[in-house]
């Protein structure tokens, strides 16, 4: 009988470490994922003031002077003189292709990448979710492993 509870005890200390580990992986992937989940919420912030800014000029009336940014936090001083609604911006679709769009064109892809990131973040959010459910049920079996064999 006293070797049946003492290999009996170890396979429930060893299940309870598989468990553990478990549990460490997965939170590795949930905090992968609320890096993710950030980088998604940055850029969508960053596509709105994209969006504002397009219909600040589309509101103009010609002789606006922007702020381009020629990246890396570089800007140069622009004065846009045609009307907002007549204006054309060359804009990337992809791979480096370049077309002329007006401003409700460009808000239009502005829009389909924000749509995206949504999705992305909404996939992210039912992961997490996932791995908090995964998470408690095995916090609650080694709970209940640890009632059952008197263990602390």
């Amino acid at each position: 009988m006293c070797i049946f509870w003492r290999t009996h005890k170890k396979q429930r200390q060893k299940m309870k470490q598989e468990q553990i580990m478990q549990i460490q992986m997965m939170e590795q992937e949930a905090n992968q994922l609320n890096e993710q989940l950030q980088l998604i919420e940055q850029n969508v912030s960053e596509m709105q003031e994209l969006k504002a800014s397009l219909d600040e000029i589309e509101n103009s009336d010609g002789k606006t002077e922007i702020l381009a940014n020629l990246g890396k936090r570089i800007y140069i001083p622009v004065e846009i003189k045609e009307k907002g609604k007549d204006l054309k911006l060359v804009v990337e679709v992809g791979r480096g292709n370049f077309v002329k769009k007006n401003i409700s064109e460009t808000k239009e892809v502005v829009d389909g990448q924000v749509d995206k990131l949504i999705q992305g973040k909404n996939q992210i959010m039912s992961r997490l979710e996932e791995l908090q459910t995964m998470m408690m049920r095995l916090v609650g079996e080694i709970e209940k492993e640890q009632m059952k064999g008197g263990e602390k």
